[in-house]
């Protein structure tokens, strides 16, 4: 869905154009220019990463992961072509996903899904007495940094671990 203007800009950046000239022909500065053709060609790689992940045999495949989820999991899981059978050694929950800087629930969901095409489902725990997927959880904060649980009791490598939490002395 490249807008004309767009489309405009990065064909004459293509064309060997400075960013000057494009964006005194645009009316708009040369840094929003630059801006423009990054995030185009950011889509174009994707668009074509999305290709190549359809073609492959494996499925599902870390390609069909946005590249930040896809970063973050081959950090953790210590190669690029992973599968979902690795995730689920690492204790696939939410608890333990939280525990990843930056990790949100945009993050989860999107990797759940992807772990649901293989066939795979979040493992549950007992929280305060009832069953509950770690799912809701993680939409109320994860609680569970904050009742004391320390990174260490759960096997999360020491790169993930969150700082404790200040508790003003107490």
């Amino acid at each position: 869905m490249v807008s004309d203007r767009n489309r405009q800009i990065v064909e004459r950046r293509r064309s060997s154009e400075s960013l000057g000239a494009i964006g005194s022909a645009m009316g708009i500065s040369r840094e929003r220019v630059r801006q423009i053709v990054d995030r185009e060609e950011r889509r174009d790689r994707r668009a074509q990463e999305l290709e190549e992940a359809a073609r492959l045999p494996q499925q599902p495949n870390p390609l069909q992961l946005t590249p930040r989820l896809r970063n973050m999991l081959a950090k953790l899981i210590g190669t690029t072509d992973f599968t979902p059978d690795q995730v689920v050694a690492l204790e696939y929950t939410v608890a333990m996903f939280s525990t990843i800087p930056n990790f949100g629930s945009r993050d989860w969901k999107e990797l759940k899904a992807w772990m649901e095409r293989a066939g795979k489902s979040p493992a549950y725990q007992c929280v305060g007495g009832s069953r509950r997927s770690h799912d809701s959880r993680l939409r109320r904060g994860a609680e569970h940094d904050r009742r004391g649980r320390r990174n260490s009791d759960r096997n999360i490598p020491a790169v993930w671990a969150r700082p404790p939490a200040d508790d003003g002395g107490l």
